[in-house]
């Protein structure tokens, strides 16, 4: 940053491009997830699904399945 940037000019350029993309189901039912598709620099990154029994990280290259973690789990995980 040089004297005379902004600081908003400043972090334009070194923070990337961060879209998130949300799908809601129009009606709540049970077994229905809520899926976020993430991009980064207009890439997709990959989908966080959120499910009453926990959240699933599918990455856009998952070949093994999805990381998944109950509520109990990431609670353990944010608080630590």
């Amino acid at each position: 940053m040089t004297e005379g940037d902004s600081l908003e000019a400043h972090y334009a350029w070194v923070m990337a491009d961060h879209t998130i993309r949300l799908t809601v189901p129009s009606v709540t039912l049970t077994g229905q997830d809520v899926t976020f598709e993430v991009y980064i620099d207009g890439a997709k990154r990959g989908e966080l699904h959120i499910s009453e029994g926990g959240i699933d990280w599918w990455p856009r290259s998952a070949k093994s399945g999805p990381k998944t973690k109950s509520w109990e789990q990431l609670a353990r995980f944010m608080e630590s």
